[in-house]
């Protein structure tokens, strides 16, 4: 029903690309334009991302379940209060009273409830190694579906790339008899997730309140009916209380600083920095003990590989398209 909704939205739109814009604005400008500010900020917004594995992992006392129905409330609670402080709450109205908004935020929701629950579960249970292998294939799984759903024109080396990583995944499972399943449903999820944020064109923190806020009534029935107890609620001392308090700012900051940082970068530089979270998720997977089996270090190489060709490739079109950007205005301005 996603992928429909995401099929129909995308055969209507022409003019916007959604995999070429952050917020519904378009990323311009070369490396000289880049301000070290806005780089300064996406940086440590993907430096939080990849140490989350850490965190997550001071509240091991507790099951998944309720620590992902806690992130949902303290989220909410941490997001409204920052649009409540910047005046900006009527934009939450503006979005839950917007039908076709919410055709592509309210499954958003879902998928963000599916990639947070997977990903606080896995880091319980020894997978933060997968979590990174899921979301390294990200980028190639979102090109592949901008391909079925914006009809985008790839290179023959952008195929050779998500070749790589498929054939990283059939030698997992043929070669070793493994499935990475948990790594392809989290970059499944969080692919899927970006796609319909995308059409939904709404700003990352209302977003985020918007969609914890549609979470919020089943995570507090839950908590009120089901961890109550020992399991849950009461067995919550005072540092466990802050760590859970503080998991709505730990996951909203990192939106917030994206948002901040990505309005004067170019695309493609966005698509380098998107590596560096899973490649410190995979230093704090290793940090936490786990062990980096042969089958799936060859399916990293495999996936690596396949970044590295799609990154180069990626990067010589986007500067292909720059020149010849810069060429078109330097011929309006010598005709005028």
């Amino acid at each position: 029903m996603a992928f429909a909704a995401i099929k129909k939205a995308a055969d209507s739109l022409t003019a916007k690309r959604a995999w070429n814009t952050m917020g519904g604005k378009k990323q311009e400008g070369s490396v000289e334009a880049v301000n070290r500010k806005n780089v300064l900020l996406v940086l440590a917004c993907y430096v939080m991302w990849g140490l989350q594995p850490l965190y997550w992992d001071l509240l091991a006392g507790f099951d998944s379940l309720f620590i992902l129905a806690n992130r949902i409330l303290w989220s909410v609670v941490f997001c409204v209060s920052v649009l409540a402080v910047r005046g900006e709450l009527g934009k939450l109205k503006t979005v839950f009273a917007d039908k076709k908004t919410m055709r592509f935020l309210a499954p958003a929701a879902l998928f963000l409830l599916l990639d947070w629950g997977l990903f606080i579960w896995a880091v319980q249970s020894g997978h933060v190694l997968d979590t990174s292998m899921g979301y390294y294939m990200g980028p190639l799984v979102v090109f592949s579906l901008s391909l079925f759903l914006f009809h985008e024109r790839c290179n023959k080396w952008q195929i050779v790339a998500i070749l790589f990583a498929v054939a990283g995944v059939l030698v997992s499972v043929f070669q070793f008899g493994r499935f990475p399943g948990m790594a392809i449903a989290l970059c499944l999820a969080f692919a899927i997730y970006g796609a319909l944020k995308k059409f939904a064109q709404v700003e990352p923190l209302v977003s985020i309140a918007a969609e914890t806020l549609m979470m919020a009534p089943f995570a507090l029935v839950f908590l009120l009916f089901f961890r109550m107890g020992d399991n849950g609620v009461g067995g919550v001392d005072l540092h466990a209380f802050l760590l859970l308090a503080a998991s709505g700012a730990v996951t909203a900051m990192p939106m917030i600083l994206y948002s901040l940082g990505v309005i004067h970068l170019p695309f493609y530089v966005l698509g380098f920095f998107q590596y560096i979270s899973p490649s410190i998720s995979l230093l704090c997977g290793l940090a936490m003990g786990e062990t980096l089996s042969r089958d799936k270090l060859i399916t990293f190489l495999f996936i690596w590989t396949g970044l590295t060709i799609f990154s180069l490739s990626t990067l010589k079109k986007a500067k292909a398209k720059e020149g010849t950007q810069e060429e078109a205005g330097a011929e309006e301005e010598a005709s005028a």
